[in-house]
């Protein structure tokens, strides 16, 4: 019951942040939803990981035709640095979807470097894997993706038949 009335202020607090965002100078464009210094969408065509990442940043090229308002390039997937971005990506994939489901975020493991690093290029500063996560990294388990309370696991990309919705994510400089 508690995870129920957390999700409802979440919620609450997602549709007045989106309400505020349109009295800001620095809209984002339609069909994305301001946080902080970022717009982010949820998309609800599922891409395997490679798939959803090239989507975005093609995403990213075509918002710079918003009249008016600060030019936004290149985005990618997610990132997520806090238990409050988390926690507002939980709520967007919540009101889009009236769910859970999985969802691509930016994070990626390098077998060859040995540590995490988001698709955006920012500091991989933040984890809330969930328990027993992160599994085999060497056996594929190489993507993150969000799911149910938020958790971020890891998910093998390999297999292009795991195919996910996602979040694109662009900075609003």
């Amino acid at each position: 019951m508690t995870m129920l009335t957390s999700l409802l202020i979440l919620s609450a607090a997602f549709a007045l942040g989106d309400a505020n965002s349109i009295l800001e100078e620095d809209l984002c464009p339609s069909g994305w939803t301001k946080y902080g210094s970022r717009c982010l969408m949820f998309v609800k065509t599922t891409r395997s990981w490679p798939e959803a990442e090239r989507n975005c940043v093609s995403l990213g090229d075509k918002l710079v035709s918003v009249p008016n308002v600060v030019k936004y390039l290149g985005a990618n997937l997610s990132s997520v640095h806090s238990s409050a971005e988390e926690e507002f990506l939980q709520a967007l994939v919540l009101v889009k979807t009236v769910g859970f489901p999985p969802t691509w975020i930016g994070g990626f493991y390098s077998v060859k470097d040995r540590r995490w690093f988001w698709s955006d290029g920012s500091d991989f500063d933040h984890q809330n894997w969930a328990k027993g996560r992160p599994g085999n990294v060497g056996a594929g388990e190489t993507c993150i993706h969000i799911n149910f309370g938020g958790t971020v696991i890891p998910v093998s990309f390999i297999d292009p038949v795991i195919k996910l919705n996602f979040i694109p994510s662009s900075f609003n400089n």
